[in-house]
């Protein structure tokens, strides 16, 4: 049979120091895993909002150029002073 051999209670109190750090450690990792899932879903939720907020801008500018191209067409070129409604055409 082995014969057993106790280590010293410093060497013991060493590892056994060493095992909790380990642990807090791992508690840590993790803690900061589930903090960062969080915030990668927040900023995938930003992203596809921000990505919905972009096509809206391109559909509002699409509406803007057709609108006008409508007064352009009716009026001519000019100037639209939208605290007064009052369009001033360019003079040739």
């Amino acid at each position: 049979m082995t014969e057993q051999i106790k280590i010293t209670q410093e060497e013991l109190s060493s590892l056994l120091d060493l095992r909790e750090r380990i642990r807090k450690n791992v508690e840590t990792v993790g803690r900061l895993n589930i903090r960062r899932h969080f915030v990668e879903s927040e900023l995938n939720q930003i992203l596809e909002s921000l990505n919905q907020s972009y096509g809206t801008s391109d559909e509002l500018a699409s509406e803007e150029t057709r609108a006008v191209q409508e007064m352009t067409s009716k009026y001519g070129e000019g100037d639209l002073d939208f605290g007064t409604g009052i369009y001033t055409p360019k003079r040739n």
